[in-house]
């Protein structure tokens, strides 16, 4: 019982070192409940003696309740797991395996990571057991912890790091030193000798694990090299000259990451949002850019109204890359020559190599806003294209459905919009911890948990506003900056943003804005909410005055190309879904999931070329005497892995006939290997060429047969392990 509430121990610490990677503590209850109830659980069964293989499946049926009950409670009947309880299980786990490629530490102690942390915590617990107590292992009941351990501190922030770690390795020790002691007393009943030698070991144990955990967190710190590069980078880092904005990708990690990070300046006399683009297509994933003709942003690029209200923009480029240039909408020309124009969605493109430092841009934008009155008396039925109002087919029939009755009551096109913006604004909180995505899994749990910040919001916004029948798209862009004493606006990391678009027939596409905690500048008739940014102050330029978070989002650019035979005279743009999407698959690093993949593939190859190099430098004998030895002793072991008994002192004659008893195998091969090894070892002449060369097929046939009825397990670690490989070949 010590050493099983040691072992518990470390399961609970680790529970306690994935700090790095919330947000908050809450998430440290739910864990612990999830690591107590499955080590109770294995405990209990081994007092009463359930075998493994009945444990293994109590556990996880235990664990499984454990999940309901914590995470489903209202799904379940009569206490028992429904198809609802399965269904949300499926979603949140698909949703986490989504956002895991571009997921942003800390994350939130809610959702589905909460869930994933959940089931790795009972993972462990139920390995950590059984490696303790059912294999009798010592240092191998440290390994399932220990793997998430490092997962988890590869990934997280640096926060708490010492002293997690200082505890966790102080424990791990302990774990050993107890399993030792437990263990090492030979067949002595756990009830008697076993267990003095577990108890006089503790203050032993706990010296040891006390002064070792301690001299590393007071020494590891000084010692030279502490604070340098890692050899092996697992968190992406951002440049530090340029950094790349990707519509809806990269949005949260410049939030987090390059907060205070100088994008460009604005030299305007008034303050607006600075649009770069909008999204029109959305294919249930992702919300992306259309692939259309990209033209010249030459001359007049939308037509300017008698009452327009006219405003000039200079945009300097600081630390702004990417090949789309910012600006107030609606714009309507721009000075600078050998720019594209991608008139669907109203965004000045950078032709080349993108965007530099120091570069300038003169634009000129209509910045009127229509009235509450004009709005409410428009029409939305002609919208520039269909497009507009697609969704997928698969869309969760309760997003529509919660549309339908965020919306009822509202007369007008503008109401309805108005009635699912400021739904969201009273009804969710903002909060960067929640990770990123707009596919249907996103949306269906950020209705739920009703957190979630400016990108779930306006993806969320549009795909409600186009069930009611309303033309919404999404703009990226940058809110307004801080306005300083040189005159300019300056836009940093920060103020990057998301926020919807709704068409209306005659005055055109309309801001809305749904993300609590922000409001555009000259809108407030429309939406209602007051001017509003995020205005932490900070170090400006280097992107060093807030810690940043890791990050495992690659950059990703929209990519464009001119027509190479100058065919029609128009340029076209490239637009990939990836540039666009959350996925975040990209050059700039493989992220953790990159890893696993390379793991797996490590993994898959060593199994695949071990086997040849292991009989390749396996000797099997030079005489044919010896080549029958090896080739019996190979054929037992086979045996043995496939379940046989040991030959325990047998003659090759006997152990055959004991096989014949035991297993399905070919006796009467086995029995021909027997008395070839029999003539082999006793005949003053030995065996010729013939007998080793048919003890060699022979062997070879009884391998085959004896990875014929293996567990499936057994195969496969017979792959993996080259001490099993060289064990069927000689033994």
């Amino acid at each position: 019982m010590i050493a099983s509430v040691v072992v518990t121990a470390l399961t609970a610490m680790t529970a306690v070192a994935m700090c790095r990677v919330f947000a908050d503590w809450q998430f440290l209850p739910t864990l612990l409940v999830m690591a107590l109830g499955v080590h109770a659980t294995s405990v209990l069964l081994r007092i009463f003696r359930v075998p493994s293989a009945v444990a293994l499946v109590v556990i996880v049926l235990v664990g499984f309740e454990l999940m309901a009950v914590l995470f489903y409670r209202d799904t379940l009947q009569f206490g028992i797991p429904s198809s609802d309880t399965l269904q949300l299980m499926r979603l949140d786990l698909r949703l986490v395996w989504a956002q895991f490629p571009s997921a942003v530490a800390p994350v939130p102690s809610s959702g589905g990571f909460l869930v994933a942390a959940a089931y790795g915590i009972g993972i462990v617990a139920m390995f950590s057991d059984a490696f303790a107590f059912r294999a009798y292992g010592r240092a191998e009941a440290v390994v399932p912890a220990g793997v998430l351990f490092v997962f988890t501190a590869a990934l997280g922030t640096d926060r708490n790091r010492i002293a997690v770690a200082t505890a966790w390795f102080a424990t791990a020790l302990a774990v050993v030193a107890v399993l030792r002691a437990l263990h090492g007393g030979g067949t002595e009943s756990w009830l008697g000798r076993r267990r003095r030698a577990v108890g006089a070991a503790l203050p032993a144990t706990a010296m040891c694990a006390a002064v070792a955990a301690l001299g590393a967190a007071m020494i590891g710190p000084i010692l030279p090299g502490a604070g340098s590069e890692p050899l092996l980078e697992t968190r992406q880092s951002q440049s530090d000259v340029t950094t790349v904005l990707s519509p809806l990708v990269d949005i949260r990690s410049r939030l987090v990451n390059r907060t205070n990070t100088e994008m460009f300046t604005v030299s305007s006399s008034v303050g607006r949002y600075w649009r770069i683009t909008g999204l029109t297509e959305f294919d249930g994933q992702q919300w992306g850019l259309p692939n259309r003709v990209l033209g010249d942003a030459e001359g007049e690029l939308n037509p300017v109204s008698p009452d327009a209200q006219v405003v000039q923009q200079q945009i300097t480029i600081s630390r702004f890359g990417g090949t789309l240039v910012p600006a107030a909408f609606t714009p309507l020309t721009v000075s600078q020559r050998n720019l594209g124009w991608l008139e669907d969605t109203d965004t000045i493109v950078v032709d080349g190599d993108g965007l530099r430092q120091g570069q300038v841009f003169n634009v000129a934008s209509d910045i009127t806003v229509p009235s509450v009155g004009a709005l409410r008396a428009a029409t939305t039925d002609a919208p520039p294209s269909d497009g507009l109002l697609a969704l997928p087919d698969d869309l969760p029939a309760e997003v529509r459905t919660l549309a339908a009755e965020v919306t009822a009551g509202a007369e007008t096109p503008y109401d309805r919009a108005r009635a699912i913006q400021d739904w969201f604004r009273v009804n969710f909180t903002y909060d960067l911890t929640v990770q990123s995505g707009h596919s249907d899994d996103a949306i269906t749990s950020f209705l739920r948990i009703r957190r979630g910040y400016c990108e779930q919001f306006a993806g969320t916004f549009a795909v409600m506003a186009r069930s009611v029948g309303l033309p919404a798209r999404v703009a990226v862009g940058f809110t307004q900056g801080d306005l300083r004493s040189d005159g300019k606006y300056h836009v940093l990391g920060r103020h990057a943003h998301a926020w919807p678009e709704v068409w209306f027939d005659g005055i055109g596409w309309v801001a809305f804005e749904p993300t609590p905690g922000r409001g555009a500048p000259g809108n407030e008739e429309v939406t209602g909410a007051p001017v509003a940014q995020d205005d932490r102050t900070g170090s400006t330029g280097d992107g060093t005055g807030i810690p940043a978070p890791t990050t495992t989002t690659p950059n990703v650019t929209a990519t464009t190309e001119r027509d190479p035979l100058g065919s029609g005279g128009a340029p076209t743009t490239t637009l990939p879904p990836r540039a666009t999407g959350v996925s975040g698959d990209g050059d700039a690093g493989t992220g953790p999931f990159g890893w696993i993949l390379l793991a797996f593939g490590a993994v898959g190859l060593w199994a695949w070329l071990m086997p040849g190099l292991v009989r390749r430098f396996t000797r099997v004998g030079v005489t044919p005497s010896e080549q029958v030895i090896s080739a019996w002793h190979g054929t037992v072991g086979s045996l043995q892995l496939a379940g046989a008994p040991s030959p325990a002192g047998c003659t090759p004659l006997e152990y055959a006939r004991t096989i014949e008893q035991e297993m399905a195998v070919d006796v009467r091969s086995l029995t021909e290997l027997a008395r070839f090894v029999t003539r082999a070892v006793y005949a003053p002449e030995g065996v010729g060429e013939p007998a080793a060369l048919r003890a060699a097929v022979l062997r070879t046939h009884l391998d085959e047969a004896a990875r014929g009825i293996m567990p499936w397990h057994a195969r496969l670690w017979a792959r993996i392990d080259p001490r099993l490989v060289r064990r069927r070949l000689v033994g």
